[in-house]
């Protein structure tokens, strides 16, 4: 999943560690990047910015996908696309727990996200989402 961002103002693991400390002291995100509750680790999370080899790539495969897909938003999604400046990307660790009861931990993430950085939650074989919800599907 990925939340990809056109907002000016900076994101960083540590920024995205405070704002989730802040609804739980038991998250944090490690400078590698792993994303913790308590002791148990959940994901990867990584910020991608223009120039750092992953970001151009990245929004590239995005936007193939998005140009094969119809829909109303089509059109907002790949502006959005073309004006990001950052991509939270985050590989979410399963191994023997409840796909859903993992997926739930990242929740306070996507929120805070939504609420304190333009941009649009995208997420693998479903689509792209904003604050009222999916917005395109993209499978």
């Amino acid at each position: 999943m990925r939340y990809i961002t056109t907002d000016s103002t900076e994101t960083t693991p540590s920024i995205l560690e405070q704002a989730l400390k802040d609804k739980d002291p038991h998250y944090s995100i490690a400078e590698s990047g792993e994303f913790k509750h308590g002791h148990d680790v959940y994901g990867v999370v990584g910020v991608n910015r223009p120039g750092d080899g992953l970001f151009e790539e990245e929004i590239g495969e995005l936007k193939e996908f998005v140009e094969d897909v119809r829909g109303k938003r089509r059109t907002d999604v790949l502006k959005t696309l073309g004006e990001a400046r950052a991509i939270v990307a985050v590989q979410i660790l399963f191994g023997d727990r409840q796909v859903e009861a993992t997926l739930q931990k990242f929740v306070p993430l996507w929120e805070w996200l939504i609420s304190n950085r333009k941009g649009l939650l995208q997420a693998d074989a479903e689509g792209y989402y904003d604050q009222t919800g999916r917005i395109l599907k993209v499978e």
